[in-house]
């Protein structure tokens, strides 16, 4: 079960593209709502539908729990991937492996509404409790997990990082004249970027400050955006977009110049990586997991002040080439081949089968 859209669903999409093709012999159930069913590959796979009535954040686990543990009465699988912590709240009758994106709900509560806090600690609480093991898309993220829930260090973990070979296929790839940041949650720390962009634009950069686009903002938090815009003078230098359909955002993505990724809390940080991948300079903040993705090849701010992300960026206007070369070499290396290749070596483990 995975989202529409966002980092979830590009990591289920592409595990379920690359797995038929690289492990043609294996048998593959796919449990997803309708909805989900459109955005996900259709060769190599069964799909098994289930409807979620709403409200879907309290519905889900329950019916996700009850519908599949049928599906392995059914079928008997040798193991059961959760591609969310909250699939199943009860022991599905086969091997589980659950993967870990990130506990910035249990780490960041005063980013989540009470009742989202509410049904993460009870529904991820129950997939951890009822994992045989674990894949998870940092080393930061598991442990993480191993700290606020010390009974999963007995099971196994691995850390199996997500691919973003993906933006290969993206269109309209240039090195851009305008910057791209993000708005659709908090920890992406929209009021400190654009505090830094009015540094920027009292005391520009040599080559001048590209003009910035935010993404992913609606209703009252762009509201509020706007509002900031107005109060530093920024309405001319900076550009505010709702959520983008996929194709539109890949476009907007692949051909910024520049990706400003400032979040305090990440489990991965997949547009670091991305960004890399397309040879644009990347600007982020001290998260320890977008520390161990960026490899050292990411401009990062020194401390969560506006100042040391106008810095930030100075030093990312002014890489050259071969420093680019450098992060996209490293940024090559995250292919959903190997991810689906290790993901697939923690299910056969906790499965026990050849």
């Amino acid at each position: 079960m995975c989202a529409q859209f966002g980092g979830i669903a590009t990591y289920v999409v592409n595990l379920l593209r690359e797995w038929p093709r690289l492990f043609p012999a294996d048998e593959l159930h796919v449990l997803c709502s309708p909805d989900v069913e459109r955005v996900l590959p259709s060769a190599g796979l069964t799909i098994h539908r289930v409807d979620v009535p709403r409200p879907v954040a309290i519905n889900r686990p329950l019916i996700q729990s009850r519908h599949l543990r049928r599906l392995v009465r059914a079928l008997r699988p040798d193991a059961v991937l959760a591609t969310l912590p909250s699939t199943t709240v009860l022991r599905p009758g086969a091997p589980t492996v659950v993967v870990v994106y990130d506990l910035r709900h249990e780490l960041r509560p005063e980013q989540f509404s009470l009742e989202r806090r509410v049904l993460r600690r009870i529904s991820y609480g129950r997939g951890y409790a009822v994992a045989d093991a674990f894949v998870s898309i940092s080393a930061r993220s598991l442990r993480d997990l191993r700290r606020l829930h010390p009974r999963t260090a007995r099971r196994p973990g691995s850390v199996v990082h997500l691919g973003a070979d993906h933006v290969r296929s993206w269109s309209g790839r240039s090195r851009g004249t305008y910057a791209i940041a993000f708005g659709h949650h908090s920890n992406k720390n929209v009021e400190l970027t654009l505090d830094a962009w009015q540094e920027l634009a009292a005391a520009p950069p040599p080559g001048g400050l590209p003009p910035l686009r935010i993404t992913g903002l609606g209703g009252a938090a762009r509201a509020s955006v706007e509002a900031q815009l107005r109060s530093r003078d920024l309405e001319e230098l900076v550009e505010l977009l709702p959520f983008l359909a996929p194709s539109d955002f890949e476009a907007c993505f692949a051909g910024a110049g520049l990706i400003v990724f400032p979040s305090d809390f990440e489990g991965f940080g997949l547009p670091v990586v991305e960004g890399m991948l397309l040879g644009k300079p990347v600007v982020v903040g001290p998260d320890e997991a977008v520390l161990e993705v960026a490899g050292g090849h990411a401009c990062v701010m020194g401390e969560w002040t506006s100042t040391a992300l106008a810095g930030a960026v100075r030093a990312a206007l002014a890489m050259n080439d071969e420093q680019l070369a450098a992060a996209e070499a490293h940024a090559a290396g995250f292919t959903w081949e190997r991810t689906t290749r290790q993901t697939r070596s923690a299910v056969v483990a906790a499965a026990r089968v050849p």
